[in-house]
Formats: C-alpha cells, sequence, structure tokens
C-alpha cells in the first residue's frame, strides 16, 4: 500500500555556512543555498552563491565538474544557477569570492548537494503468516548520495519498530543500497497490520525530508491442532445421525473451513462456531449398508492455499439390529397366555430376554434370528402387568464398544368380572347446608360401569355431588359397578349432622305460645324444654331466680316445688351442639292476695269507665232529638212532649218521623 508524503523542498531553505578561507581573519562571508535542499535524480535544482562583503561588485566564482553546465544569473553580490535536469550524483557547488575591500581576500565556501531516487524495495512476506513463527521484512532503500544522508524506517501502523542508517558517505559513482531488516514473531494481533518501510534523508539541524516509503499488510494463522471427529459410536444401517468435527485454537477462525466425506463422496457440511476461536461443523449422514465405514474431517484456509489442509478420519460400525417385537394377547381370568419375544434382522452377538420388571423369565443368544416365549396363568392380579423384550447386540469388530441394547414393552390384559366396588367421600360427616360428593372406585375389565341407587332411583353416573345437604338426603346409598363378566355393590349409610332446631317449651305438660304463663303462689311448677338436632342438643336454663325450691331434674326439665313472688320473671332454655345454638323463652307470671286486690280495683275502674260512656252515648241521642225538623201526623201535642208548638195539624195514626237532622 501506498504512503503519501508531502516534500518540503518549495518551502525549506538551507543555508550551509562554512569557514572561509581568507587571509583576513575579520574577512565577509559566503553563503550556499540550494532548492530543493535535497534533489530527486532528473529534477531541476536552484543554487545560489552571496556574499557580505562590501564591495559593491565582488568577484564570485562557481566551477562545477567538467561536463556540468547550469543556466547562470550574476547579481550584485549573489550568482544564481539553475539546472533544468539534475543528471549527475555529484553536484559539488564550491563558491569564491574576491573582495577588494578586504585587500583581494578570498572567501570560499563548499556545499554537497544530496541527491536521490525513489527507487524503494520490500521483500515480500510469505501470503500468510503462522503465529509464533519467525519471519524476517526486509526494506532496500533509493539511491543516495552522499550515502549517509539516508534513513530507513519500519513502522507497525504509526508506531516505529526499527531505524537504520550509515555513517559511510560513499562514492558518487557506486549504487550500494541500505538495507533495513526487521525480525519479528507473527502473533495473532498482526493480522490484518500494516507494515511501512519509509526513507528519508537528513538535511541537518534535526530536520529530514521523507521521499519514498512503501507498505505491507501481514495476514497470519493459527492451526496448531488438527480436526477432530467427536462421535464415533457405531450407528445402525440407514439410520440417519449427525457427525460432528470439531478444530480448537483456530484464528481467523471465520476464514476455516471443514468439509465432511466419505467414501470419496463429500457431505453437505454445515458450519458452526461455539466460541472465538473454535470452529464445528456437522453432517446428517444416513449409511445404507453395514460394515465398516471410514468418514473423513478436512479442514484447511480456502482463501490461503500455502497452508497445507489437515483432516481426521475413522472407520464407524455400521451394524444391522432391528427392533425386538413383543407380543402379549389378551386373555380371560384363569386361562393360560403365551408372552412372545423376537428379533428378525440382526448382525453380530446377539442376546434375548424377556423381563419382568427386573427380573429376567427367559434368556437366550443367537448370532441371527431368534424367538424366546414364556406362559403366564392369566389372574386378575396380573392385569396391567409390563412385560419387556430386550436385545443386547455385541459388536464383535469394536471391542471397546458398550453393548447396543434395544426394548419394547407390552401389559398384559386379563379381563374379569369387577372385585370391588369402594365407596369414598370428599366429607367425613354430612352437615346439613355444607357439600358432599360420593365417588365409587371399582376395579374390573373391562372397566366396570359405575351407579347409584337411593330410594329406589337409580343414577348412571361415576359420582354423586350434593351442593347443599338437607335432612332429606340421609340415608342409604348404594353403588353398583358391573362389566360383561358381572357386578358388585357397595353401601354407605348417610346421617345428617345438623344445629339445634324446633326447640319448644311446655309448663306442667302444656305447651306455651309466646303468652305469659299465669301460675298461682304456693303451686309446684314444672318447666320442660325439647329440641332437636344431630348430634343432641346439650339443654341448658337461664332463670330469674335462684330459689333454694327449684330442682333440675332430667336434661331439660326444671322444677319449682313452691311458687313465690322470686320465681317470677323470663326463663330461657338454650340448645346448643357443636353445629349451633337454638334458644326458647317463657314469661312466668305468680300471682297472690296482692294480685287479687289488683283484680278488684281493676274490675271496680272498668265497671265506672264503662258507666261513664253509656251516659255520654244517651245524652247525645238526647240532644240530637231536639235540635231536628220534624212533621208529625195524627199525633197529639199533649201527649208528646218533643213536638213544639206552632206546626202543621197532625195525623194522630202515624208515628214521628224525623225528616232533617
Amino acid at each position: 500500500m501506498g504512503f503519501k508524503l508531502t516534500s518540503p523542498d518549495r518551502y525549506i531553505y538551507f543555508f550551509t555556512l562554512t569557514v572561509s578561507i581568507t587571509t583576513n581573519v575579520t574577512g565577509s562571508e559566503v553563503w550556499i543555498d540550494t532548492h530543493p535542499s535535497a534533489v530527486e535524480f532528473g529534477d531541476s535544482l536552484e543554487v545560489n552563491c552571496s556574499t557580505t562583503c562590501a564591495d559593491s561588485k565582488p568577484l564570485i566564482m562557481v566551477e562545477y565538474k567538467s561536463g556540468i553546465h547550469p543556466k547562470r544569473n550574476i547579481g550584485g553580490k549573489w550568482m544564481a544557477d539553475f539546472f533544468q535536469s539534475v543528471e549527475s550524483w555529484d553536484i559539488s557547488v564550491p563558491c569564491s569570492v574576491i573582495c577588494q575591500a578586504e585587500g583581494s581576500a578570498l572567501n570560499e565556501n563548499k556545499k554537497v548537494v544530496t541527491v536521490y531516487n525513489r527507487e524503494l524495495k520490500i521483500t515480500s512476506p510469505p501470503e500468510v503468516l503462522k503465529v509464533n513463527k519467525t519471519y524476517s521484512l526486509e526494506c532496500i532503500g533509493p539511491r543516495v548520495y552522499p550515502k549517509n544522508k539516508l534513513i530507513l524506517t519500519w513502522l507497525r501502523g504509526s508506531e516505529i519498530v526499527q531505524r537504520v542508517s550509515t555513517g559511510e558517505k560513499g562514492f558518487p559513482d557506486e549504487d550500494k543500497r541500505l538495507r533495513n531488516v526487521f525480525n519479528f514473531t507473527a502473533s495473532a494481533s498482526d493480522d490484518g497490520q500494516e507494515y511501512t518501510c519509509l526513507a528519508e534523508v537528513d538535511l541537518g539541524s534535526n530536520t529530514t525530508k521523507p521521499i519514498t516509503n512503501s507498505s505491507v499488510t501481514l495476514q497470519t494463522y493459527s492451526f496448531t491442532d488438527p480436526p477432530r471427529i467427536l462421535n464415533k459410536d457405531p450407528i445402525e444401517v440407514k439410520q440417519e445421525v449427525t457427525l460432528i468435527c470439531e478444530v480448537p485454537n483456530v484464528d481467523p477462525a471465520e476464514k476455516m473451513r471443514i468439509r465432511w466425506s466419505q467414501d470419496g463422496e463429500e457431505l453437505k457440511t454445515i458450519a458452526l462456531r461455539s466460541n472465538s476461536n473454535t470452529v464445528r461443523a456437522t453432517t446428517r449422514w444416513t449409511p445404507q449398508e453395514s460394515g465398516l465405514m471410514e468418514v473423513v474431517c478436512t479442514a484447511d484456509f480456502e482463501e490461503y492455499p500455502s497452508i497445507p489442509p489437515r483432516n481426521d478420519s475413522f472407520f464407524i460400525m455400521v451394524y444391522v439390529f432391528s427392533a425386538p417385537e413383543i407380543q402379549v394377547p389378551t386373555t380371560l381370568e384363569g386361562k393360560a397366555v403365551n408372552i412372545t419375544c423376537s428379533v428378525f434382522n440382526v448382525s453380530g452377538e446377539l442376546q434375548l430376554r424377556l423381563k419382568n420388571r427386573n427380573n429376567v423369565l427367559v434368556s437366550k443368544s443367537s448370532s441371527t434370528e431368534l424367538t424366546i416365549y414364556h406362559t403366564v396363568d392369566a389372574q386378575a392380579k396380573l392385569d396391567g402387568q409390563q412385560y419387556t423384550c430386550e436385545a443386547v447386540l455385541k459388536l464383535q469388530a469394536q471391542s471397546k464398544t458398550s453393548p447396543i441394547v434395544k426394548q419394547q414393552n407390552a401389559t398384559l390384559h386379563v379381563q374379569y368380572p369387577p372385585t370391588e366396588a369402594q365407596v369414598r367421600k370428599t366429607a367425613d360427616d354430612w352437615i346439613e347446608g355444607k357439600s358432599q360428593t360420593l365417588s365409587c372406585n371399582a376395579a374390573g375389565n373391562p372397566a366396570p360401569q359405575v351407579s347409584w341407587i337411593k330410594d329406589g332411583q337409580i343414577y348412571f353416573r361415576e359420582k354423586l355431588h350434593i351442593p347443599s345437604v338437607q335432612l332429606r338426603d340421609g340415608g342409604q346409598y348404594v353403588c353398583r359397578v358391573t362389566n360383561e363378566y358381572g357386578s358388585k355393590n357397595s353401601s354407605l349409610n348417610a346421617v345428617i349432622m345438623y344445629k339445634p332446631q324446633n326447640t319448644s317449651i311446655s309448663v306442667n305438660n302444656k305447651t306455651v305460645s309466646g303468652s305469659p304463663i299465669h301460675v298461682s303462689k304456693g303451686d309446684e311448677v314444672t318447666i320442660t324444654c325439647n329440641s332437636n338436632g344431630n348430634p343432641p342438643a346439650t339443654l341448658q336454663w337461664e332463670a330469674p331466680s335462684k330459689g333454694s325450691n327449684d330442682e333440675t331434674g332430667p336434661p331439660g326439665v326444671l322444677r319449682i316445688s313452691h311458687a313465690t313472688s322470686e320465681h317470677h320473671g323470663i326463663y330461657k332454655c338454650r340448645a346448643t351442639n357443636k353445629y349451633g345454638t337454638d334458644e326458647k323463652e317463657v314469661d312466668i307470671r305468680v300471682k297472690g292476695e296482692t294480685w287479687t286486690l289488683y283484680l278488684v280495683i281493676a274490675g271496680i275502674i272498668l265497671t265506672l269507665i264503662i258507666s261513664a260512656i253509656a251516659a255520654f252515648v244517651w245524652y247525645s241521642k238526647s240532644s240530637a232529638h231536639k235540635k231536628g225538623i220534624y212533621k208529625v201526623h195524627n199525633a197529639k201535642p199533649n201527649n208528646n212532649p218533643q213536638i213544639p208548638y206552632g206546626l202543621e195539624p197532625y195525623e194522630e195514626t202515624l208515628p214521628l218521623r224525623k225528616l232533617i237532622p
């Protein structure tokens, strides 16, 4: 890759000052200036010689070697030469000045112009470098005179890694180039890294001029481990398998190519990269023949043909081994059944076993097809038993390979009538208002049909669900399970549990309905409380007094041997069981002498009230008759004082009749 530099030739004027050769210690100075300061062979050159002599026109002399004839211009204190094309490697500029003001003193100066070309050569490295291996980068510089003015530098990116130069001036007519050989050990970081060889000329005063450069970009690789085939297990013929090949420690991993082949035919390969420097490749392969089959995994860098490919190969055993077959016929209880275990196609040493769980019932060996038998006396308890036909193949060609095992399972089905009908319930107790579900587990083959019988009704279902239990749900439930070979029943008696209810109170064997009960002072009173509930309720009395003549008899019975005013009040009966409480009360009133006096006074007051009401009614009627307007027919005024005077003549034979109220 090229590296473009900008030359400072047009902007740098370098003046070389030498000690004047003069007879006058304090003589004038002579300057030589070239543009450019270093010139490429074939380019143009300007040379200027000037002096500080006090003469207005000192004598300036510049003599080149034979054959060099520049175009010259002369001024008062200077002389300028122009070279259209520098065709000589030895351009020496000797400038002499004779100054009359200094007694014809001779002052001299000389400068050798640096001439160069741009012929830079880099010895190309290999196409790709192996990591951790040592390599050399060689750079041959351009031709420069004087030779000691050339500097060659190797750069890794922008970093200087090695710089060389020489102290030998050399000769103008010799072409002995400066070399810079950089030795290094390739690393993964060098992949894609640019190395540049830069040629410069030394202009003095720590100033250099780049004249040319050349670059090379390195490619590196790491391929330390060969590919390896991961799965080497035997494969069954005509069974598709996935083969895996892995190459670790690869760099650059993205440029690694892995190919699978079998018998010279390339297989379709899919590349996978598990991490940054490991490459995996898989292929799906279906062998069509049995025997030892060689598979090959080849890894290489397709972009770098110079890197030799590496491979791994393996002979995989391809075998024939059909799955075993087992036959277990369905039978009736009490009959014998033959169980058959067979393998019909196999290549190798075969062992065939018939097993019940971990118990080996029959075992035989063969190298070809094989069949074994076992007879079972069918019983109901054997229904659902599992039998295994197990075939074990040992491959003789690969003794280190574990035996290959194939199995086939079958279940023995014995048909028999139902053996049980087990009733289960979701709740231990039947509680009024709570839910209850009955289920019936049946054993039989074929599976029995479940039905329920309750109060003469049949329900064909496996479960009975009662969302809210009521007293009417008590009684016997019968579960019946039936199949084509018989039936079986199981029953459950449901007893409903409920809180106390219908609590009642009787006084002296008479049920109270809510009205107060009157007893006489000195009477014997028996108060009885009854309540329904399951379990039976506990009855407790709450009495208004704690008289010494109160007795508690059987549960719920309270006896008062001699009633007094202390027994007057509310009697409360509380019935309780674990499901709830119910209460009932009665008002007992005890009457005596004081009570009789109260009744007499009440009677007198009542009589007076009734008499007052009657008088008021009579008075109201009399007043109403007097104020009305009457028509009297055939009535005599003297005989009827209610008829006022001044009325029309009357008829004596008709009764009084009220006309206007």
